[in-house]
């Protein structure tokens, strides 16, 4: 049996849901005036991707701690798949990815800057996040190898 869903949950679902089928239908509205405009374009899978991580967050399991069962080496029987395949939290951050990189495109775009502008803008947050993934890599391996952090006493 499940526990119940919070009264807060079912807000936040309903509120991305409304929001994401609003979103689509003005995209829709400005595609019949104008089928060329990209960002009208973009609005409509912002849209979607509202709806479905508004889904996603909803199903997203109530434990908090399978991020840390790596690091008490107390393995449970759950399935979380470090590393393989799209748990429900994964796919939640990439839909919230999508969001972020869709909406910095489309509000760029209504501010009245290029498609240059705006593509940097969509790409600002996932190479942000790259870059961090790199250098946690780097720095994991340097404290696997026993290496100095830089600072010194």
């Amino acid at each position: 049996m499940s526990a119940p869903r919070s009264r807060s949950a079912l807000v936040l679902l309903l509120t991305a849901v409304v929001a994401g089928c609003a979103i689509v239908v003005f995209a829709v509205l400005a595609l019949l005036r104008d089928p060329s405009d990209d960002a009208a374009w973009v609005a409509v899978v912002l849209g979607g991707l509202f709806v479905a991580w508004g889904i996603t967050f909803d199903r997203l399991p109530d434990d908090d701690d399978d991020d840390d069962d790596d690091d008490d080496g107390d393995h449970h029987d759950h399935d979380h798949s470090h590393g393989q395949g799209w748990t429900p939290r994964r796919l939640n951050a990439a839909l919230s990815t999508g969001l972020a990189m869709t909406g910095a495109y489309v509000v760029i775009r209504a501010l009245g800057r290029p498609v240059d502008t705006a593509l940097v803008g969509a790409l600002a947050w996932p190479a942000w996040r790259l870059v961090n993934r790199i250098l946690d890599g780097v720095i994991r391996r340097r404290g696997a190898r026993g290496e100095a952090d830089g600072a010194t006493d």
